[in-house]
């Protein structure tokens, strides 16, 4: 019985998702310059041919793995879309965030390994992720005018750094005392 269209479309994301995951964690051991598209055909047990109905090339491979990163890290940001960020949508937003974090420890440690190597973002792309981030670090902004805060870029600024701090201690520390920076991170930005 051939399969019907929801079938082939939950295996294409399947093995969309299986690419992924081999990427990470290839770009993470090996490098994103020394991994080649036939070492993550191989590791995701596919053909090399294709990768290529899923991905042009493994910059493309790259930019969609940052991608959705993006958005699983801002995916309940501003849930009511009003481009307005209330303190219960920050407390919301910064408990997605640690529980994200907390729940797929490997998914971040992979991708923070890749995103810190040195060359692997381009100009290009790192010019089209700030043009993505930008109505966020807008709201967040206008978020801390309205607290009143003195200056709202520079508690914007803190506030990404700061998030950014908490990710990368917490992947490399097994005893990183999560909980209780995540009630320090809501003090302070909530």
């Amino acid at each position: 019985m051939p399969r019907t269209k929801i079938q082939n479309e939950q295996i294409r994301v399947q093995k969309r998702m299986q690419i992924i995951n081999s990427a990470l964690e290839l770009f993470a051991q090996k490098g994103y310059h020394t991994t080649t598209i036939a070492d993550i055909a191989k590791h995701a047990g596919i053909a090399k041919g294709l990768m290529y109905s899923y991905f042009t090339s493994k910059e493309e491979l790259l930019h969609s793995i940052l991608i959705e990163g993006y958005e699983l890290i801002t995916e309940k940001f501003d849930p009511n879309h009003d481009g307005i960020l209330e303190p219960q949508e920050m407390l919301l937003f910064i408990n997605d965030l640690f529980d994200k974090l907390n729940n797929d420890r490997d998914y971040w440690r992979l991708y923070f390994s890749v995103t810190l190597q040195p060359g692997v973002i381009d100009d290009y792309f790192r010019k089209e992720m700030i043009k993505k981030y930008k109505p966020l670090f807008d709201m967040i902004i206008k978020y801390f005018e309205a607290k009143g805060v003195d200056d709202p870029y520079l508690e914007m600024v803190f506030a990404h750094s700061l998030i950014d701090g908490v990710f990368i201690n917490f992947l490399y520390d097994k005893d990183y005392p999560l909980d209780k920076i995540k009630q320090l991170v809501i003090k302070r930005l909530v």
